[in-house]
């Protein structure tokens, strides 16, 4: 994730120790919430759907790369960024030995380097761990990091599912979409904005209102 809450995620208690991946992916235990962790699975899933072999991914927020490393099997080359740098250092011992995967820093708080783009941007719960006057800035960036032609999958929690939610999603989640605003922020740096509804596992064009989680097919 890109933001101070990163430690109480990805670290031990001291937040001194970044936690083993085979125990927590994406900060979620398996042991924990198996459910959760398949959900997980089932977002990247989602977006690996729409890469092709010659495309050139950046998985931002990638956490322990767990995702970034389903994505690799997909595009030419995928690039796990997070604000973390000793997640993004500990990724890279992990998953040396993948030739078409790498890691590193990112501040999505920070304006990118015009000439560093990607065909294809994923991010898959982070959006909401910025305050809301933050989101505008962390959009631009996804625009500015997709290539012109390229698109991003962008993905975060319905507002509408958090009277439900885990004491960790309530403790880590600033700022929270309903349906349209995350569509209209969107599409203020987006061509086009496709939003899709998913609950469990289960990706659809349902209504949006109803859905736990929102996904964002968004066309440069």
């Amino acid at each position: 994730m890109e933001n101070s809450m990163t430690p109480r995620l990805f670290r031990d208690a001291s937040g001194s120790n970044v936690k083993p991946m085979l125990n927590e992916v994406e900060g979620i235990s398996f042991n924990e919430s198996p459910l959760d962790f398949f959900i997980l699975l089932a977002r990247y899933k989602f977006a690996a759907r729409f890469i092709k072999k010659n495309h050139r991914v950046l998985d931002i927020g990638c956490g322990h790369g767990h995702g970034s490393v389903f994505l690799s099997r997909f595009g030419q080359h995928v690039t796990g960024a997070d604000f973390d740098e000793g997640l993004v250092t500990s990724n890279r011992q992990q998953h040396a030995g993948r030739p078409n995967l790498s890691f590193e820093q990112l501040d999505l708080l920070k304006k990118p380097d015009p000439a560093k783009n990607y065909d294809v941007v994923v991010s898959m719960d982070v959006i909401e761990h910025f305050t809301k006057s933050q989101t505008e800035v962390v959009a631009a960036n996804y625009a500015q990091l997709t290539a012109p032609g390229g698109f991003a999958v962008i993905g975060t929690p319905n507002i509408a599912s958090q009277p439900y939610a885990s004491a960790r999603r309530l403790a880590t989640h600033i700022h929270e979409f309903e349906p349209n605003e995350f569509e209209s922020l969107l599409g203020q740096h987006f061509r086009n904005v496709f939003l899709f509804s998913m609950t469990d596992e289960v990706v659809s064009t349902s209504f949006s209102k109803m859905a736990w989680y929102l996904m964002a097919l968004c066309v440069k």
